[in-house]
């Protein structure tokens, strides 16, 4: 019941946020779930919606190509109790025939799907390499009752296809609850590692760990059976009602069938299981205290740990997990490797959870949530009646996300002021984890040209000029949606981050950026008829050549900079680090 009335209620309200039927507004909430964005955003960017009636798209109800970890996502949702044979037969169809076979069957596909699969074939064209994701979605359980064959048809569909996730709304629930409860104090508790003692030198020395201590960190390396971590995992359920809070200081989430993690479960699934910790990083874990016993306690080494948290290995063990979970009686007889360090150094705990996740790529956003300049951009957007969501969750647990008001993640807004700001839109376009990165690093080093700017002094300019390129950027996301219904130059569905650089650079070359918003729309109309010509120089241009235009290709080049900056006189920032610095309202 609760459940229902949880789903139903967002549901409800999302669906008067966007004036769309609520089979549509669970499409938003399933996509704002799984990819951890906020409403809006998975509105503007990775919905197929267009005309409001989910027409001409391809059977896809969202597809979202992450380049930073290199996985397009493709959804299929179905707002009702039940799942068929004919729904995912027809899901996975039109996935092979869009995404592997180059749409050969010539299905009719509308503007915000075209766009995607042409970015997606001209990042495959440049050499990029993509894990596939499926999702398929549906409103009701898989638990299979007289009426319905749920979990029959899950089970048979996912065995087949090793890339297709099918939840029901338990799951989707669950999933929220997660992110909700990311966010939630995490309650203290005890755990004993009983760690294996040596088989090799039983009788000289039966150590079955190697410990030492430098400075203010203590330490133990041991061999653990696997089972141990999945206990571990156990409690954490138990005490915090969720897994997730055991990597609360972890620096990425997990990143569910990828290619290591499809690794990790083969192996050991196979014959050479009991190699695993020879064939595996490990798992390093942080707590607050270690208590370790000076010797052999009747036959054991007891490990007692205060309030431990996984810091990497996080892919390790939640592949391990979901095993145990399936079939206990697989993990038997497997070991891990564990580091166990005690500090409480803050400062030291990021550096190892930076040095020690390496397998994987890192999510900067995460790294960058906690710096203190997000907590004044919280409070100026927020002043604003925009929700700033700078954690995992945050869109199921920030008050103004909740009611429905606008909200942005900061991933999104850093990228837009790097394109704008800083006016480095190719970059901001063609890779976010460097924009991510760049600032991250802008934080942390001193010496940074940055540093001023991002180091959370409360008389920073940074605040001011992350709202104004929010504002900028979602001038051009509504009116891209605007122009979906009409018969409009496409180049608007790959040109956000150059539209928004070219509003903002002609409200700097006329001084207004103090006064921009009540320009906001005149502008945007200037900069889109330049671009729209442009384009057509470019297109006869190429012609010539006897070449292919693509707005996905221009678009990420620096030509199409100089083009503009050209057509409409910008000049390049002098002294723009000291001018970002000083920049004040």
């Amino acid at each position: 019941m609760n459940k229902e009335l949880f789903l139903n209620g967002y549901i409800e309200k999302i669906a008067t946020k966007f004036d769309i039927a609520k089979d549509l507004a669970f499409e938003i909430l399933c996509l704002s779930s799984i990819l951890d964005m906020s409403f809006d955003e998975v509105y503007d960017e990775a919905s197929t919606l267009e005309n409001k009636d989910g027409s001409h798209d391809g059977g896809f109800d969202g597809i979202y190509i992450d380049k930073d970890e290199n996985i397009l996502h493709i959804f299929q949702m179905k707002n009702k109790p039940t799942i068929g044979d004919n729904e995912l037969t027809k899901f996975i169809s039109n996935y092979e025939n869009i995404f592997v076979r180059n749409n050969s069957v010539g299905i009719r596909l509308n503007k915000t799907v075209k766009a995607k699969v042409d970015e997606y074939i001209s990042l495959i064209q440049n050499g990029e390499y993509f894990e596939v994701q499926l999702y398929f979605i549906f409103n009701g359980t898989k638990e299979t009752t007289n009426k319905s064959q749920n979990l029959e048809v899950s089970q048979r569909f996912e065995a087949a296809q090793e890339n297709l996730k099918i939840l029901d709304s338990d799951d989707l629930f669950s999933r929220i609850e997660s992110l909700v409860t990311i966010n939630k104090k995490r309650k203290q508790h005890k755990f004993t590692f009983q760690a294996e003692k040596s088989n090799i030198s039983l009788k000289n020395d039966p150590q079955a760990l190697i410990s030492f201590s430098l400075l203010n960190v203590k330490a133990a390396n041991f061999r653990l059976e696997a089972l141990e971590i999945c206990k571990l995992i156990d409690r954490e359920i138990e005490i915090n009602k969720s897994k997730d809070t055991l990597f609360s200081d972890n620096i990425r989430g997990y990143l569910g069938t990828n290619k290591t993690n499809r690794s990790i479960r083969d192996t050991l699934l196979s014959e050479d299981a009991e190699y695993f910790p020879f064939l595996n990083n490990g798992i390093t874990i942080i707590a607050n205290r270690i208590n370790m016993p000076k010797q052999m306690m009747v036959g054991y080494y007891p490990i007692e740990s205060i309030n431990p948290v996984i810091v990497n290995g996080l892919q390790t063990t939640n592949v391990l997990y979901d095993i145990y979970k399936r079939d206990s009686s697989r993990l038997e007889g497997v070991y891990v490797m564990v580091r166990l360090y005690e500090t409480a150094d803050a400062e030291l705990i990021d550096k190892i959870t930076n040095a020690t996740n390496t397998q994987s790529p890192i999510s900067f956003r995460d790294k960058i949530s906690t710096k203190r300049f997000n907590d004044f951009t919280k409070e100026l957007f927020e002043s604003k009646g925009v929700g700033y969501l700078t954690k995992r969750g945050e869109t199921f647990d920030n008050t103004l996300s909740k009611q429905m008001h606008e909200s942005i993640t900061n991933e999104t807004v850093i990228k837009f002021w790097y394109a704008t700001f800083f006016e480095k839109p190719t970059i901001a376009r063609n890779s976010k984890s460097k924009v991510m990165e760049y600032c991250f690093t802008a934080v942390e080093d001193a010496k940074h040209p940055l540093h001023k700017l991002f180091n959370g002094d409360k008389n920073s300019s940074i605040y001011m000029q992350l709202f104004i390129a929010y504002k900028i950027y979602m001038q051009v996301a509504n009116m891209r949606k605007s122009y979906i219904k009409e018969e409009i130059e496409d180049f608007i569905f790959y040109a956000d981050e150059f539209m928004s650089y070219g509003i903002y650079k002609l409200l700097k070359k006329n001084e207004l950026l103090k006064t921009f918003e009540p320009l906001l729309g005149e502008y945007y109309h200037e900069i889109f008829d330049t671009i729209k010509a442009i384009v057509e120089n470019e297109k006869v241009r190429l012609n010539a050549l006897d070449m292919t235009y693509s707005h996905n290709e221009y678009f990420k080049s620096e030509r199409a900079v100089s083009d503009l900056n050209e057509k409409m006189s910008f000049c390049e920032t002098e002294n723009k680090i000291e001018n970002l610095n000083r920049f004040a309202i």
